[in-house]
């Protein structure tokens, strides 16, 4: 997804509703085709994501290691829960209005009598060029994403990996993302490079305090990670 960077609590973007392209070859003099470009002004909320845990101050004074353990699983917490939000926040309260809410449904029509999942994927890819646009990756559950990766032929035979030497995790020719904030037996196919923005107001971040309830007097510190950010689909 496309990063940017913002100093607002809020993004107001326009959305494109919709384009009708009526270009045309035209005769010399002749009146030229009007086509039709109509946006939506769209304002979503920078929200903030955070979290905190308590220690000992004589714990992370004697083990830098501890220090640099508990700084790298607070970011890990970040982005797991920045990544759910990304793709399944339903915009309510504190949450980010994700991907999936605002997904375009698979056009059933192009499915045929006998597909599989793999062709449904390539027909869900076929669906996004013809909207005139060119799809940049697949986003799985894991479960379903090893389903995939463990279809065999007729001689018993890994189709898409040599289990020996692994693979790069692709179909089609695009990169799959396997994730738990994808619910199984779904997924989500797009040119995510251009159809969304992610806006950073504030980097992830670790900050430590003694001056937190009682921590001055039981030699505790508080250790609070937090990042403030916004998500707008175009």
């Amino acid at each position: 997804i496309m990063p940017g960077r913002t100093s607002s609590n809020a993004i107001e973007y326009v959305r494109e509703t919709g384009f009708q392209n009526m270009a045309a070859m035209v005769a010399e003099t002749a009146a030229k085709p009007q086509s039709d470009l109509s946006f939506d002004m769209v304002t979503t909320t920078v929200k903030t994501l955070a979290h905190w845990i308590r220690a000992s101050k004589q714990v992370l004074a004697d083990l830098p290691m501890l220090q640099s353990y508990i700084d790298g699983r607070l970011r890990y917490g970040l982005m797991y829960v920045e990544e759910a939000q990304i793709l399944a926040g339903d915009g309510t309260g504190s949450n980010l209005l994700g991907l999936i809410p605002q997904a375009t449904a698979f056009n059933e029509t192009l499915r045929k009598v006998g597909d599989t999942p793999i062709d449904l994927l390539r027909r869900a890819i076929l669906q996004v060029r013809i909207a005139e646009y060119r799809a940049s990756a697949i986003v799985l559950n894991p479960t379903d994403w090893a389903n995939l990766e463990l279809q065999k032929d007729t001689t018993g035979q890994y189709i898409w990996v040599n289990v020996s030497t692994g693979g790069e995790p692709k179909m089609w020719r695009l990169p799959v993302v396997d994730t738990n904030a994808m619910p199984a037996g779904k997924f989500m196919l797009g040119a995510f490079d251009m159809a969304a923005q992610v806006f950073d107001r504030e980097d992830a971040n670790v900050e430590v305090s003694t001056e937190d309830a009682d921590n001055f007097t039981k030699n505790m510190v508080t250790i609070r990670a937090e990042e403030r950010l916004a998500l707008a689909v175009f």
